[in-house]
């Protein structure tokens, strides 16, 4: 559980303006699901990468703010969210630790329009293929009850036996076709990645492969998988690894 124990006094960087953070006693990074671009569906704990919007209208990351030491009062302002409208212009920011930040956002909003696409999709294949199994299960396992077993089944409230779960259930998604603004996003994100110095621990082997596979730069991305340490390898590296076989450039969604 994501636990805040209080809150701590802060001081952006740009004009020394003053905010309050919380200070966690305990952080759960885990969510109900993953993508395969870094997004997450209701998680327990925000993301954002520490990227800010300060009042005098600089973008700065809390990692870069002056600490205090000591616990903000009530009526100190928390620190602001960048929201979507603003990614564009936190994009042009002369930080290049800043743009990377708000580029890895900017690339997840922007395909947040396919989520829409990708979860229709699913469910009205899901729905579809569940219903046609049922009905070949019905077809081929036809109810052979005589009307008087049908009468006491219902009195004592037995359910008819109905289809097993369905084997193979058949998994497809929707054409990924990213835009111009997409594309030069993400291959500008790729180069702020792999020149490095420009986030703490360096670039995730899995970030650049999927990136590397959204651009459909597939030998690329297959490379960048390699390079994953032992602690890296798991349900995500194993579903990348797959989608590039399949010559796939889709963000995927998936559970851990």
């Amino acid at each position: 559980m994501t636990r805040i124990k209080g809150h701590t006094l802060i001081a952006t960087p740009c004009c020394h303006a003053q905010y309050s953070t919380p200070q966690y006693g305990s952080i759960n990074f885990s969510a109900l699901a993953y993508w395969t671009d870094g997004s997450k569906e209701h998680s327990l704990m925000s993301g954002g990468g520490g990227l800010r919007k300060c009042k005098c209208g600089e973008f700065y990351r809390l990692q870069d703010t002056i600490k205090f030491g000591f616990d903000a009062q009530p009526d100190t302002p928390p620190t602001a969210h960048v929201n979507a409208a603003d990614l564009p212009e936190a994009t042009l920011s002369s930080n290049k630790a800043i743009e990377l930040v708000a580029r890895r956002l900017y690339w997840q909003h922007l395909n947040d329009a396919y989520r829409e696409l990708y979860r229709a999709h699913r469910e009205a294949e899901d729905k579809a293929s569940q219903s046609k199994w049922e009905a070949e299960w019905q077809r081929a396992n036809p109810d052979t009850r005589t009307v008087w077993t049908k009468l006491i089944d219902r009195l004592l409230r037995r359910k008819p036996v109905a289809a097993p779960p369905m084997p193979n259930k058949p998994f497809t998604v929707p054409p990924y076709q990213p835009s111009q603004l997409q594309i030069g996003n993400m291959n500008r994100l790729l180069e702020l990645l792999l020149e490095g110095g420009n986030e703490t621990y360096g670039p995730n082997p899995l970030e650049v492969t999927e990136l590397y596979r959204e651009l459909g730069r597939f030998d690329e991305a297959k490379t960048a998988l390699q390079a994953c340490k032992e602690d890296d390898i798991g349900v995500t590296s194993k579903l990348l690894a797959k989608m590039i076989d399949d010559r796939a450039t889709a963000p995927v969604r998936y559970r851990m």
